[in-house]
């Protein structure tokens, strides 16, 4: 028996033992505790030891940072706290955890805020800008000011000195890249002499160095060379490392501002040295990378012929750019490989090189590049060069009503700040003034009167807050109803003006070249023709009167029988322009049904290209048709034997475009057939149902 317990006995001694050594070493692990340093230093070094063992699984790192937060949420003091939710925000962030971080520091900034931990609260504010920085520019912006505000009210430690440039100067940035070139030039400014009043030089070179590229924005090419040459007077103060990669910079930037201000012999001589320069391609590969396509394009400029060259370059750029994975700086490379080609004659080459580029720019969110390239695209490919600039004038007008939208935005964030701001300033001196006249009042009075100042106060506060918000909320409603009236009032001049165009202004052109032929004539016959052209002028006279009463819904159901008002119109112009005429419709479509709105816009459209026919194409037949396809679209064809003329011309009358906004308002689509001396077919397409129109018709007979 006793030899059954000898081994579970032996293992319980053991077991004890070791519990005792634990004890022993948790005990010693809790006295440490105590110390403050030590708390201090456990956080560190659980945040260090998950940004230095980047190898191990991700889990088992997120473990010990909560193991890291949940010590500083339960042992450390508010204070201290601050400072360690900090870091683990940003490890969390680091690690592609946001929605932790985003919750560390919402903690952070309701800490910092009770404890009135300023600096702790700007740099929360800062690594919220920081965190939207790449897609919400407002968002941004606005933690950027926060920061700004927290920061000059804070006191700063001896490292944060320069905080509020800093992040000033990251409000200049955001701006800038938002196109707000007037915002970030008047931040960039203060950034500069914030830093020139502090004695903090060796910040001095990025600031001015962003100034630059702000002028470069201004299309002030002059003023971006000069501040770039400012900035090489402070690459000295920066640290040593950073020296050869800003001088670097320093000299690419120069150059490149040579070329955009035509110097481009200059800049590229500036180019080839910053290629030259020792070990760059291994230190700064994507600089390199960059100089070599911003070379090419200064001796492109600048009227080198050695493409094959130019080539080369471009070539060992996209090499760079492909081991960076770097498909942004691609398109550039892509657009002026395209120009090259497109100067070689090498048209398709050229238009796919620009088509890829394109693509890499839409897929990089790089809309100035894209721009650039739709840009080019119109020109050499001709055959889409519609398709292209339409695309461009799209995205350019989207992107102005962004980048207005940002302005606006930015500009509520800063004016808000600047109240705030105006407002604890006032506060401030209140509350000196009352404690100054309260100085000789009993501690009891003066505790009972700061109270109830303060409360009345915060109240007023809290009213005028209110008061701003409705004032706003009026405001806007004012603005949106301005933009609704402004926008009803163009429409309407603009229909106005087709209506006096292609109504009046033909009918009087048809009947002056009938009375030029007539007025030599005294028979019965041309006394009857004038007869009956001065009653066409009676009924202009009555269409000037009906346009005049607003041109009101009314006026489009005026066509009655709506082919006879074609045929006369042709017979008119045929008559009037001494030529042949015919007009053919399809006889098994109810024309009448059409609505009037789609009647008006069909007759005025035949009557602009009937004048421009009698005007400009000095022909002597005009054929006009009318066709349909079942249940699908109305086709119209208006087409002259006459000189013609060139399709590639720039610009466009007003007949022309009042033709193309006409043919837009029906949803429909036109194409212009034309050559010199072979004549002109203009053909539009029109939606229709001709079943709908035809019970809408029905319909509108019945309740009459």
């Amino acid at each position: 028996m006793n030899q059954f317990f000898a081994i579970p006995r032996r293992l319980f001694c053991l077991y004890v033992l070791l519990l005792l050594v634990l004890s022993a070493c948790q005990h010693a692990a809790d006295k440490s505790t105590f110390n403050g340093n030590q708390k201090v230093d456990s956080v560190a070094n659980w945040v260090n030891w998950v940004n230095a063992h980047k190898n191990l699984p991700l889990p088992s790192r997120k473990d010990t940072l909560k193991k890291a937060l949940a010590y500083t949420t339960t042992k450390l003091p508010d204070s201290l706290q601050t400072k360690k939710l900090s870091q683990i925000a940003l490890t969390f962030k680091g690690l592609g955890d946001t929605t932790s971080f985003k919750k560390i520091n919402r903690q952070l900034i309701t800490l910092a805020g009770s404890i009135e931990d300023y600096q702790c609260l700007g740099e929360a504010h800062w690594d919220l800008g920081d965190f939207h920085k790449l897609t919400k520019p407002d968002s941004t912006y606005y933690h950027y000011s926060e920061a700004h505000k927290h920061f000059q009210k804070a006191a700063l430690d001896n490292y944060a000195k320069d905080y509020p440039g800093r992040i000033l100067y990251a409000m200049a940035l955001v701006k800038k890249n938002s196109r707000d070139y007037t915002g970030a030039e008047r931040d960039i400014v203060k950034v500069i002499t914030f830093f020139k009043e502090k004695g903090i030089n060796k910040r001095l070179f990025q600031a001015y160095n962003l100034l630059a590229n702000i002028q470069n924005g201004l299309k002030k090419f002059d003023k971006a060379l000069d501040y770039h040459e400012k900035a090489s007077q402070y690459i000295q103060f920066r640290s040593p490392h950073k020296q050869y990669r800003d001088s670097i910079y320093n000299i690419n930037n120069i150059g490149t501002a040579y070329i955009r201000n035509g110097d481009y012999a200059k800049g590229s001589e500036l180019l080839k040295l910053v290629i030259s320069k020792d070990s760059l391609k291994t230190k700064l590969p994507k600089t390199y990378a960059k100089a070599l396509a911003s070379l090419v394009e200064g001796k492109f400029k600048n009227g080198d012929a050695d493409a094959k060259a130019m080539k080369a370059l471009l070539k060992e750029s996209d090499i760079i750019l492909d081991s960076l994975n770097n498909v942004f700086d691609k398109a550039r490379n892509r657009e002026f490989l395209a120009e090259i080609l497109a100067f070689e004659k090498d048209t398709n080459q050229a238009v796919a090189q620009a088509l890829q580029g394109k693509m890499m720019a839409k897929n990089t969110n790089n809309n100035d590049r894209l721009l650039t390239l739709l840009k080019l695209l119109t020109k050499i490919d001709t055959e889409n060069s519609a398709k292209h600039a339409k695309a461009y004038f799209d995205l350019n007008d989207s992107l102005q009503a962004q980048e207005r939208n940002i302005r606006d935005k930015f500009a509520r964030i800063q004016l808000e700040t600047d109240e705030v701001l105006e407002e604890n300033v006032q506060l401030a001196k209140g509350i000196r003034t009352w404690t100054g006249i309260a100085g000789g009042l009993l501690l009891f009075g003066i505790a009972v009167f700061t109270i109830i100042t303060l409360r009345n106060i915060n109240q007023k506060l809290k009213f005028k807050q209110k008061q701003q918000q409705a004032n706003q909320e009026i405001y806007n409603l004012m603005l949106s109803q301005q933009a609704k009236l402004q926008e009803g009032k163009q429409l309407e001049q603009k229909r106005v003006s087709e209506e006096l165009h292609d109504g009046i202004l033909g009918q009087m052109l048809g009947v002056r070249l009938i009375l030029s032929g007539l007025n030599e004539n005294i028979d019965e016959a041309s006394i009857a023709q004038r007869a009956e052209l001065i009653e066409k002028l009676r009924n202009t006279e009555e269409e000037i009167r009906t346009i005049s009463h607003e041109l009101n819904a009314e006026s489009y159901q005026k066509i009655h029988n709506f082919i006879l008002a074609i045929d006369e119109l042709v017979k008119t112009t045929e008559a009037s322009g001494q030529l042949q005429s015919s007009f053919a419709y399809d006889n098994t479509i109810d024309w009448d049904a059409l609505d009037g709105e789609t009647k008006i816009n069909i007759y005025r459209i035949v009557q602009e290209c009937l004048q421009n026919s009698l005007k400009h194409a000095k022909c002597d037949k005009i054929m006009v048709s009318f066709r349909a396809e079942v249940k699908k679209c109305i086709k119209l064809c208006i087409e002259d034997n006459g000189r013609g003329f060139s399709t590639m011309k720039g610009k466009k009358g007003i007949g022309m475009k009042n033709i193309a906004s006409r043919t837009k308002k029906l949803s429909g689509t036109i194409s212009i057939d034309s050559k010199i001396g072979e004549g002109t077919k203009i053909l539009v397409t029109i939606p229709f149902n001709q079943e709908a129109a035809e019970n809408s018709r029905t319909k509108k007979i019945l309740e009459v």
